[in-house]
């Protein structure tokens, strides 16, 4: 009894040695979602609260750069809250497309958007530029969308990379992928 033990042990072994290496191991790490990185996530935010009309919330998230607000007072962006807000301010943007130009490494960020809008339903682009300021990200909305200047580092375009919301399928990634800035 305990020769066939041995004997059925071995060929078990065997057998999972075998199996080894048909399977290629990778060492590269899954990529992450945008809401997993920090520079990401705040832009993602701040292109929810300008899809739900919330122009005060925007506005604290913005540099406080003259050239680059949206507004010049946060009385005034309490002046433009969209007037169906209400209805909207517990929406997110939940299934998306974004392009990440990562301009100066883990300062700043160009990300372009795409989406539906929450209230035509109609696939909308929304870019906005992100700088790390002290230990916090500030934003800046491109209003008629990043140049392929923005996107110039030394005469080279940088290289972007893309992510999507979870859970999308082939045709969602499709359809809610944003061209490139450059083109």
């Amino acid at each position: 009894m305990k020769k066939i033990l041995a004997f059925v042990s071995i060929i078990s072994i065997l057998g999972v040695l075998a199996s080894c290496g048909k399977e290629e191991a990778t060492t590269e790490p899954k990529p992450k979602t945008c809401e997993q990185m920090e520079p990401c996530k705040t832009a993602l935010q701040y292109a929810t609260y300008i899809e739900q009309g919330a122009e005060n919330k925007a506005y604290k998230m913005e540099t406080k750069d003259e050239n680059l607000t949206s507004y010049d007072s946060l009385a005034e962006a309490k002046e433009h809250i969209a007037s169906d807000y209400k209805q909207y301010q517990n929406q997110k943007i939940k299934k998306y497309g974004v392009l990440e130009y990562e301009v100066i490494s883990k300062e700043k960020y160009i990300y372009k958007f795409r989406y539906k809008d929450f209230r035509t339903g109609e696939k909308e682009n929304f870019t906005v530029g992100i700088s790390k300021e002290g230990n916090k990200y500030l934003t800046n909305e491109y209003f008629s969308g990043a140049s392929k200047h923005d996107v110039t580092v030394n005469g080279e375009i940088v290289n972007h990379k893309t992510y999507y919301s979870a859970g999308l399928t082939q045709q969602e990634k499709k359809e809610l992928t944003p061209l490139p800035i450059e083109e």
